[in-house]
């Protein structure tokens, strides 16, 4: 009885350590969140005021300065440490259009600060720190 009890136990600790975790479930977005984007050349740029909204798969966002970030509004997909956005606003031609928050960036998630990141070839950074509201 013992041993079926032991065989049970040791089962139930296998079947437990095997569950499939969730990489996505602490990163989530939703709420207000507000902080600054920053465009980092040389380790420095100008920043601009932002703010966004998520709600599920969707977000909205606004830019103190105008199109410096390019915001409107769109839908994202997290995965892992990486989120991608999907901007779904129509844009005029006479801005830098690397500037629209659009496509793969890096996220980290700590408990209310956010940080969104993208580096380009040339050293550049594109970086959102964002607080939830």
């Amino acid at each position: 009885m013992k041993q079926l009890l032991a065989f049970i136990l040791l089962l139930a600790a296998a079947i437990s350590s095997c569950k499939k975790t969730d990489n996505n479930q602490a990163l989530k977005l939703n709420g207000t969140y507000a902080g600054t984007f920053q465009r980092k050349a040389s380790g420095t740029g100008m920043v601009s005021n932002v703010s966004f909204s998520f709600t599920d798969d969707t977000w909205n966002g606004q830019s103190s300065v105008v199109k410096y970030p390019a915001l409107n509004h769109g839908s994202f997909i997290i995965n892992g440490s990486k989120i991608n956005f999907k901007n779904e606003s129509a844009w005029t031609a006479e801005f830098d259009w690397s500037l629209i928050l659009n496509g793969g960036y890096d996220i980290k998630i700590s408990g209310n600060a956010v940080t969104i990141s993208k580096t380009y070839s040339n050293g550049t950074a594109d970086v959102y720190t964002l607080t939830k509201q």
